[in-house]
Order: structure tokens, then sequence, then C-alpha cells
């Protein structure tokens, strides 16, 4: 890493990378909070007249609607989809908005947002199987854990470079991870450059943490994590990231992604069973994820 001049690739992509919204913070924050989220999420969508569109177009598909009459107030609509999925599209219509791009032919942005989505949707679910209070923190943070990805991509766009494409490129013709493509290439790392990224952005320490170590298996080499909790929200990433890619859930420049270690396993109390349980539970989970996306993207 030494090498690589990070405070210039930082530099340079804060002019054409928009900052993530406050929304993803406050979310990040207090979204356990279930009366708090509430009135917060509410006040956003009325104050936001794009948000308000965008939530009145998901309460009138049919998926909300059904055969009932067209839904025309933000409230009802609010009403008619309920909280958690008012919760998904706001914090997805913000953080969409980073993974836009003109021209998708040889990569597409869309398909790293699909992967990010399942594996924050996937990152809930094990966070609620194992009895974790911040379960919509595990979202936010699957959400966003390859932000270093986007920032990469965007780069190649500012310097008319394909180092991204040939990491991607790398990764799938060796089977190995991009992770791990980059190493090979030298590249710019991607977990670092996102880490960097999401602490000039002022994000969270749980969100960088997520952001620097989800391919870090080896808990005594990750450094600066707050705590055993927010280790275990990496390790929960981690089994996340592998699951969705393991379903072929979007693309996020790789097909190829190390298994869980067993120690990893072992940390978070998930034996075998509780594995094969998992993955009946990421089926249905990737399914209500794959009709959110279309909701989203159309």
């Amino acid at each position: 890493m030494t090498q690589i001049n990070y405070d210039f690739l930082i530099h340079q992509i804060r002019r054409d990378l928009p900052t993530l919204p406050t929304i993803v913070n406050e979310l990040t924050n207090i979204l356990e909070d279930q009366n708090a989220a509430t009135t917060m999420v509410e006040d956003i969508v009325t104050a936001d007249q794009a948000m308000s569109a965008k939530i009145l177009r998901v309460a009138n598909t049919t998926f909300f609607r059904g055969a009932g009459d067209r839904v025309k107030d933000v409230n009802q609509a609010i009403g008619n989809v309920g909280f958690d999925k008012v919760k998904d599209v706001v914090l997805n219509n913000s953080v969409f908005k980073l993974f836009k791009d003109k021209d998708e032919e040889q990569f597409s942005l869309t398909g790293l947002w699909k992967h990010s989505l399942g594996v924050g949707s996937i990152s809930r679910e094990i966070a609620k199987f194992l009895g974790k209070p911040w379960h919509e923190t595990a979202y936010t943070c699957g959400l966003v854990h390859d932000i270093g990805k986007v920032a990469r991509y965007k780069l190649d766009e500012l310097d008319n470079t394909e180092f991204f494409l040939k990491d991607s490129k790398l990764a799938v013709k060796k089977s190995i991870s991009f992770f791990n493509a980059e190493l090979v290439n030298q590249s710019a790392r991607h977990d670092y450059l996102g880490y960097l990224l999401c602490k000039n952005w002022g994000l969270s320490s749980w969100v960088e943490s997520v952001v620097m170590w989800h391919h870090e298996h080896n808990l005594e080499k990750r450094q600066g994590v707050p705590s055993a909790e927010c280790h275990s929200l990496v390790d929960i990433v981690i089994v996340a990231n592998w699951l969705a890619h393991h379903n072929k859930f979007g693309f996020s420049g790789h097909e190829t992604v190390d298994v869980p270690s067993e120690a990893l396993l072992s940390r978070l109390n998930i034996n075998q069973n509780h594995l094969n349980l998992l993955q009946e539970q990421v089926s249905s989970t990737l399914e209500e994820t794959k009709e959110f996306c279309d909701l989203l993207d159309s």
C-alpha cells in the first residue's frame, strides 16, 4: 500500500463521487430505535419531493397495491408499504446514486449494487438469526461494504484507464477473488480505499471496520475495530458476501470468494446445521431482494 498515493486518489474521487447523504449515517446510528427511526424516515420522505415520488411509485406497484385503488397520498403510501420497506427505499435510493453509470457495456455498476443489496439483506438475516440487536446496522454495512470498488471504477472513468476492469478480468480468468487480483496486479485496494472514503465522509466506525476488513478472516490481523460486537459484524458480512456469491446474486467483479474459515464460523457459533438453515433462508431473502431491486430500478 505504501507505493500507492491513497491521499491523492481520495482527493481525485471526492470531485466525482458525491458524498454519501447524511441519511446513511443517521440510519446507521439510530435505526435500532424503532420510534426515532419511524419519525425520521417519515420526515425525510415528506420533505424530499423525489423521495416522495419514489415511495409513491413503489406503493402503486401491484406488489403493494394489489387490486386496490391508486395511492395518491405520501403518508398513505408509507402506511401501505410499511416502515421497514420505506426505510430500505430511502437508504437504497441514497446509496444507489453512487452506483449510477452512463456506460455499462464492460462492467455494470448496477450489478455491483445488486450484489451489495444482496449482501446487506443477507447480513440482516444472519444478524437476526444470531439474535443481534443491531441487525439494521448489519444491513447498512453490508450495503456499502464494496463502496471502494465504486471508487476504483469512477477513478478509471476520471483518468481514462481500465485498472478496475483489468483486475476483474484477471479474477474471473484465474478463478480468484477481486481482492486477490488487486494484490497480484499491485492495484489500489478497494477495501482500504473504501475505508478512507468512509472516514472522509464521517461514517461510523462500524461501517469503516466492515469496509476495511470484509476480506480478513483472521481476527488478530484486524486493526482499529472498536469492539467484539463490531468484529462479529465484520464476520457476518464476510459470511453474507460468500452466500451472495454462492447464490450468484449480482456481480461484484469476480466469481470466486473465499469460504468463511472454521474459526470465523465458530466465533459466530454457526455450525453446519445452522449454515444449511441459513442457506435455505437466504434463497427466500434473495427472491424478495430481487423484487425490491426491480422496484427501485424501475
